[in-house]
């Protein structure tokens, strides 16, 4: 996707550029409270869309009504000792630092990895959503769910 269509794919939920920065800053304080390690990749894309909701496809009938997938980028749902205990097992599988940027309805963790990819999480699996940014938002524009890397084990 080029950036004046992701813009526009962005803004058609609400998006204004620069708009979440104080926010962003009081999240990231609370996720650093309970342990998790708030990189820079992370805390600039929480700075940029903290609070933005995406519908995206895949989308089900459901009693005559369409339902669809959605992204939240707010991790204040997962910002308990055990969420960033279970991120410190997800960075096993991913192999970088990550750090929790907000919900799926799949019911997975999205993250922010430190290498500048994007990765979620649910139980013990963990997927990549995308090497950058760009890619991430493509793969939900075209409901095109993360990939699967791996799984975590209990020691």
């Amino acid at each position: 996707m080029h950036e004046a269509e992701l813009e526009e794919f962005l803004s058609s939920f609400g998006w204004e550029a620069g708009g979440a920065r104080r926010e962003a800053d009081a999240i990231v304080v609370g996720l650093e409270s309970v342990g998790f390690a708030c990189h820079e990749e992370a805390k600039n894309f929480l700075s940029e869309y903290f609070g933005l909701k995406i519908d995206h496809p895949p989308a089900l009938f459901i009693v005559r009504e369409w339902i669809t997938s959605w992204t939240r980028f707010d991790p204040s749902a997962v910002c308990t000792t055990r969420d960033a205990d279970v991120a410190r097992r997800c960075e096993g599988v991913a192999g970088t630092v990550l750090c929790p940027i907000g919900v799926d309805s799949f019911h997975l963790t999205v993250y922010s990895g430190s290498d500048g990819r994007f990765y979620a999480g649910v139980d013990s699996s963990v997927y990549q959503y995308g090497e950058d940014r760009n890619s991430m938002f493509s793969m939900m524009k075209d409901g095109i769910r993360p990939i699967l890397l791996g799984e975590w084990t209990l020691e």
